[in-house]
């Protein structure tokens, strides 16, 4: 063999172990994928008002809520309920040119009409769902409508199945309490470009009038517009997710004085001297609103709007919250008991980089969305949270609510603390792990490998050995050691030659 031959053979083996390298670098930048465990929620509910069905009046809000989740189980829906989120059928005039371009047969696209439209997905094929439908109402100045949909091209589950759906209503109004002009909401759960799960709801509210009229026929509390958005954004990594809440309010008047609000409070809007005299101005506006009209008005907490843990984050947007003290007209008194919530929107988007896990999120009993974090292999097909959608609250007529962890007021559950982890999972009667439920704005499971269950639960990396035989750098590095030996005994035997001749 000669010399150079054996620079040939270590070069055909470097190439080898070279060209590996952009392949792994290729891959890893092709299109984002979403983490191997995820879930998404968004609601929108533009105004809710619990045990409101004795009110003298008709008022039709939106109420829009959808899911995803890493075992391709996505549900979208949009209905226009009365404010206590009950569904009824609109007839006459209040549907007027109504059209159904998707989802709707002929015999549920008519007169009377349930409003209330359903998109599923389950599983990894490809699909599309969508239902719609709109109406323009009286005269066509009074529109409604409403859209759900779940669509993925393939792959479903890796590839995150698009949720969306909104819903829109006319003007109408509780006599006495609350009148509105329009109302509409919104959620979207996507990915971006980046590889962040994005969940984004939005609510508006448009000429909204609160309490009884005063002689002059002002309200005690209006505005023009209430805007709230919630946004979560995250991805598999712990320091990933961020949320952004946001209240908008224009027009603002309480016993016709002009206020803003601000995240430090209320205050006048034609600010006095200072500051402080702008806020303690706005501060006696409430107090009088109580004092003289029996309605308490509580703002944001803007500090409670954002929770997040190593495993999600939640954003849950309130805009304002209204308790009735004093009955007007016929209306039964345990729906006093129930506050006026206006302009609440959430986002919850929970991730870990664990490949055999699913995750889950839906809302308990007081409205307040719940992470499930799963430690088995997904199955397909939705599962026992994914039978009925969320219930946004409601309880027995007459029972007060139960309290919820909303933006306004002081009741709420305090941010979660960062690096906090739950027990390890608790074996159920059958042997398996059970599912780990945590609460927006509680600890939610960390995402350190040694604690997301055994290690049945999590795959195991390949070992330096399986790596170098698959790659052949084993293979190489033992023909580079066996080069070496050659080359070292191929320079030894001419200098033993050449020794032995000169001495002898």
């Amino acid at each position: 063999m000669k010399l150079g031959t054996l620079p040939r053979g270590l070069a055909v083996a470097a190439v080898a172990a070279v060209t590996v390298v952009p392949l792994a670098a290729s891959s890893a930048s092709a299109a984002p994928a979403a983490p191997t465990a995820y879930a998404m929620f968004g609601s929108a509910k533009p105004l809710v008002w619990g045990g409101s069905s004795g009110a003298v009046g008709s008022l039709h809000v939106p109420f829009v809520w959808g899911k995803t989740n890493n075992a391709a189980v996505a549900k979208s829906e949009s209905k226009l309920t009365d404010p206590n989120e009950s569904l009824k059928p609109l007839s006459g005039s209040d549907i007027a040119g109504l059209n159904c371009p998707a989802g709707f047969d002929e015999k549920s696209c008519k007169d009377p009409f349930f409003p209330r439209a359903q998109a599923d997905h389950t599983g990894p094929d490809a699909g599309h769902a969508e239902m719609a439908a709109s109406f323009a109402g009286p005269d066509g100045k009074f529109p409604g409508s409403i859209r759900a949909v779940t669509d993925c091209a393939g792959n479903c589950g890796p590839q995150v199945v698009h949720t969306f759906g909104n819903g829109a209503a006319p003007a109408g109004g509780l006599t006495g309490y609350v009148s509105v002009g329009s109302s509409s909401g919104s959620h979207d759960l996507s990915i971006d470009d980046k590889g962040r799960l994005v969940s984004l709801a939005k609510s508006q509210l448009d000429n909204v009038h609160i309490g009884p009229l005063d002689a002059q026929g002002n309200s005690p509390v209006e505005f023009s517009s209430l805007v709230t958005t919630a946004q979560a954004i995250g991805a598999g990594a712990e320091n990933s997710k961020v949320g952004k809440a946001d209240v908008r309010i224009n027009d603002l008047r309480i016993l016709g004085s002009a206020v803003e609000l601000t995240p430090a409070g209320l205050r006048l809007a034609n600010a006095g001297p200072s500051d402080q005299e702008a806020y303690d101005g706005a501060k006696a506006l409430v107090k009088r609103l109580k004092d003289e009209r029996g309605i308490v008005l509580e703002t944001p907490n803007f500090d409670a709007q954002v929770t997040k843990s190593p495993a999600h984050v939640a954003v849950d947007t309130l805009g304002l919250r209204i308790t009735f003290q004093q009955a007007v007209g016929s209306v039964d008194a345990s729906a006093l008991a129930y506050p006026l919530e206006l302009g609440h929107t959430t986002a919850v988007v929970a991730a870990l980089d664990a490949p055999g896990r699913t995750m889950n999120v839906n809302e308990n009993g007081g409205g307040v969305p719940t992470v499930e974090n799963n430690p088995q292999a997904a199955q397909p097909g939705p599962g026992p949270a994914d039978a009925a959608g969320p219930s946004h609250g409601r309880t027995n007529k007459g029972q007060p609510p139960t309290p919820s962890t909303g933006s306004a007021g002081k009741d709420l559950t305090p941010p979660s603390k960062p690096g906090a982890t739950q027990p390890p999972s608790t074996p159920t009667a059958t042997g398996q792990p059970a599912t780990t439920s945590t609460e927006v704005g509680t600890p939610a499971p960390t995402s350190d490998p040694s604690q997301l269950g055994n290690g049945s639960d999590l795959e195991t990396l390949p070992s330096l050995r399986d790596v170098q035989d698959k790659l052949g750098l084993r293979g190489a590095r033992s023909v580079s050691r066996a080069f070496g030996a050659f080359l070292g005994l191929g320079l030894i035997l001419p200098v033993a030659r050449f020794l032995i001749r000169r001495l002898g």
